[in-house]
């Protein structure tokens, strides 16, 4: 009588396998940890944008066009307003004529440093129709 081999595997080709799927597991665990991190920036990013462009918008309606800077805290962020004569260094603008131009920046900035800062910039008349 002859004996039949056993059938199933080795334990090197269960070592094998299982080597393979901890490979498998940590690429995919990997990627989902990539993803949350880029989403939470994401969201500091936009919730800065979104400070910056309420400043901005408030520029001459709620907050007066007088040159100067001012600064301050919202929704745990820091601004800096900036109303200058002067555009910025890094604007590339044509001839501007003196008393004409009012040049807005707004930076906003994370305390904690996770997001890059937001600069938003807005050039406005200085002399008003209203």
């Amino acid at each position: 009588m002859r004996r039949s081999a056993a059938k199933g595997f080795t334990l090197i080709e269960t070592l094998v396998a299982l080597a393979i799927a901890a490979v498998v597991i940590n690429g995919f665990y990997s990627a989902l940890s990539t993803g949350a991190l880029l989403e939470r920036r994401a969201d500091e990013q936009a919730r800065m944008v979104l400070v910056a462009s309420t400043l901005l918008d408030q520029v001459g309606v709620d907050i007066p066009l007088r040159l100067g800077n001012s600064s301050g805290q919202t929704d745990g962020v820091t601004w800096q307003l900036v109303i200058s004569n002067v555009p910025a260094a890094d604007m590339q603008l044509g001839t501007i004529y003196e008393n004409e131009l009012i040049f807005v920046s707004v930076s906003v900035t994370d305390p904690t440093g996770s997001a890059a800062p937001v600069v938003l910039r807005a050039i406005r008349y200085e002399d008003t129709p209203l």
